[in-house]
């Protein structure tokens, strides 16, 4: 007897449910129409990013695309975190000061505004997936080059991007790698064949030689380090992805 059309048919994923909060209503219909060609997406658009959160239509939203100036109110950031919703803020005038109070408020991924609307698509799937999101532009940002003047110390104490890259161990390296392609620990220890708690022991280590706060300024580190071309290919090159994502327009690194 022949198998039932429909039992071979793959399930459809689930859409990751999007709303889009932005005052401009130009800017809201081109984003939200530009988004909703991405199948996996299902935009809710909406206008009321001024009204108290318990106004906005919440239920079952993954993310929360907010396209404003720069975090806005954190406390609303703080409330859409408690909610398990996740946020991805789009705006203009980043500073370091608003990239660190972003990220310590919760939220998940910060872009500027001329970002394309297809890396933003992307940028939207990778937040919805617990991965941290910065564009490009912002990386100096968030972390400044060792030895630079900032209210914060410096990643490394300011020691030489060279200097504290080649105080890893060849493992650290390769886990370096493989978080900067988006893996979560349980995936990095899948790739690595280490268990979970391997790797989160490898990554104390890496926080610790490098001086950064968190894997996100770790991977950002490495990436300086890499565009120098003076690192060991052959020790990335042993972890590397045919489907590696770190090499987007947005970096992204899982903090899970």
């Amino acid at each position: 007897m022949n198998a039932d059309p429909a039992s071979r048919r793959e399930a459809v994923p689930r859409r990751i449910r999007v709303l889009l909060a932005d005052r401009n209503p130009v800017c809201r219909h081109w984003v939200a129409h530009a988004l909703g060609r991405d199948v996996r997406l299902d935009v809710t658009p909406w206008a009321g990013a001024d009204e108290p959160l318990e106004y906005w239509p919440l239920e079952g939203i993954d993310v929360a695309l907010l396209t404003a100036h720069p975090l806005g109110d954190p406390s609303v950031v703080r409330a859409l975190a408690a909610r398990r919703i996740r946020t991805l803020v789009v705006g203009a005038g980043w500073t370091r000061q608003l990239l660190d109070e972003a990220f310590a408020s919760g939220v998940l991924g910060c872009l500027t505004k001329d970002i394309d609307i297809a890396a933003l698509g992307a940028a939207v799937r990778a937040v919805a997936a617990g991965h941290t999101v910065l564009s490009p532009e912002l990386h100096d940002l968030h972390m400044p080059a060792p030895g630079a003047s900032a209210a914060a110390p410096p990643a490394g104490g300011g020691r030489d991007v060279g200097t504290l890259m080649r105080s890893l161990t060849d493992r650290e390296l390769q886990v370096l790698h493989v978080l900067a392609e988006g893996a979560s620990t349980a995936e990095a220890g899948a790739r690595l064949k280490v268990a979970p708690a391997t790797v989160k022991s490898h990554v104390s280590h890496i926080l610790a030689k490098l001086g950064v706060r968190n894997r996100l300024e770790a991977v950002l580190l490495m990436r300086r380090w890499l565009d120098r071309g003076t690192w060991n290919r052959s020790v990335i090159a042993r972890t590397s992805s045919p489907d590696s994502r770190a090499r987007n327009v947005t970096a992204h690194v899982a903090d899970r």
